[in-house]
């Protein structure tokens, strides 16, 4: 029903080469990113090598629509709207395969496919929805110990996008836990572990490397794909913010003089991420306003926000680390604690290197992989643990709520629902 808002006016030739005085003009119909990816595919259609600091299968994603269903927003956007789609369904079988809890396994998807950024994201033309599929899928399977199937589909999410790294990552981690919780012996559980290594980077070194190399030989980008690689890892290197005034530890400020004026950019720092009281700004990726002379309102918003459930995150870190060095000090099982803590560790906590001691360009829209396990973890913890139901109930109507005052493309109805509860529009 949204896929088509907003649509383009101006030819697809008027928006593929950016204009020399700054971005593509709104008659492009992007939102937020998209000013990025779908140009790319544009001229990688064209023979073109472009964007080759970011991984090519996404980007391909893309041309795929274009190819099926044409250079509009469906065809940009489709492949991405899929995969968001079926990374809620996937969720519900993590979720059980972690749990073995149906209401954690309802609710953990509800909750995931109901956060505002994570599904703005996911329904335009971007990277992380293919990344993020994939990388759930792979995972699914890593939990299966189907470990080579595992490792090509956390390849293929590799390939979409490189910050899954860090997701895998986390899951090497994870099981290596694993394996020393069952063995009591680190020369045990290091064994072990090492063979599960092995065959999984085997797979997925090869499959990368062969994307990269076909990519690299197709378009004639690179000699080799470590040339690639380098390259890669060079660029974002150097894609460092120069702070004029910190409030740490939640954002800097930086204040640039351009065109004679002064340009002040936020960096929001992973703090404001999940801290209600002192949450970041909501970043306007496509907002249209709308006025009658008396009020105002926005029919089409595709806002980057946060949701109620970001709003957990230090209450499923506490109550998780609590609950693994109980469990490992118990003997019992502790799959679902090391899991989380895991996740968590490698896809939210290395943003704090990145941004804090790095200085390192950090976005809000990064924290959306750990946001999947956070939704598992707090149904587990607050159905379970001591809390009364009510408090999960809460959750889930505050999220509910949330979602429909931030939905990025309102009717009218929809309009004077807002209006009449005098909530915001």
């Amino acid at each position: 029903m949204i896929i088509y808002t907003p649509s383009p006016t101006l030819s697809p030739e008027e928006c593929t080469y950016p204009p020399e005085s700054g971005g593509f003009p709104s008659g492009c119909g992007f939102v937020f990113d998209e000013a990025h990816y779908v140009p790319a595919a544009r001229r990688l259609m064209m023979g073109e090598a472009v964007n080759n600091e970011h991984p090519p299968l996404a980007k391909f994603l893309i041309i795929a629509g274009i190819l099926i269903f044409g250079d509009n927003p469906l065809g940009w956007r489709i492949f991405s709207v899929i995969s968001f789609s079926i990374s809620v369904a996937l969720l519900a079988f993590l979720a059980w395969e972690l749990t073995r809890r149906r209401i954690v396994m309802y609710l953990a998807p509800l909750l995931f496919g109901m956060d505002v950024m994570s599904f703005n994201i996911g329904q335009i033309a971007m990277l992380d929805s293919p990344a993020l599929v994939f990388l759930l899928a792979g995972t699914l399977l890593f939990l299966k110990e189907r470990y080579i199937p595992a490792a090509g589909l956390l390849a293929l999410a590799s390939l979409s996008k490189t910050a899954t790294l860090f997701a895998i990552a986390g899951l090497l981690f994870f099981k290596f836990i694993q394996e020393y919780n069952r063995r009591r012996s680190l020369r045990e559980a290091y064994i072990s572990w090492t063979r599960i290594f092995e065959r999984m980077a085997i797979v997925g070194i090869a499959i990368s490397l062969a994307g990269t190399a076909a990519y690299d030989y197709a378009y004639g980008a690179f000699a080799t794909p470590f040339e690639h690689l380098d390259y890669m890892l060079n660029y974002h290197s150097q894609l460092k913010y120069r702070c004029t005034e910190f409030n740490l530890p939640f954002n800097c400020i930086i204040r640039e003089v351009k065109s004679e004026q002064v340009v002040t950019t936020i960096v929001d720092l992973p703090m404001s991420w999940t801290l209600p009281i002192y949450s970041f700004q909501p970043a306007a990726y496509h907002v249209v306003t709308v006025s009658d002379g008396v009020d105002e309102w926005h029919p089409i918003a595709y806002w980057g926000i946060y949701s109620p459930l970001w709003w957990t995150t230090w209450i499923a870190i506490l109550a998780i680390c609590y609950q693994l060095f109980e469990g490992i000090k118990l003997g019992r099982d502790v799959t679902i604690e090391a899991f989380t803590l895991s996740w968590i560790i490698f896809n939210y906590g290395i943003y704090f290197i990145l941004g804090y001691v790095m200085t390192r360009w950090v976005y809000t829209f990064y924290f959306i992989p750990t946001l999947p396990v956070i939704a598992i973890a707090i149904p587990y913890i607050l159905a379970d643990k001591g809390f009364p139901r009510s408090v999960l109930y809460a959750l889930i109507v505050a999220q509910i709520t949330w979602f429909f005052i931030f939905f990025p493309v309102k009717s009218d109805i929809h309009i004077a629902i807002l209006k009449l509860l005098n909530l915001p529009r």
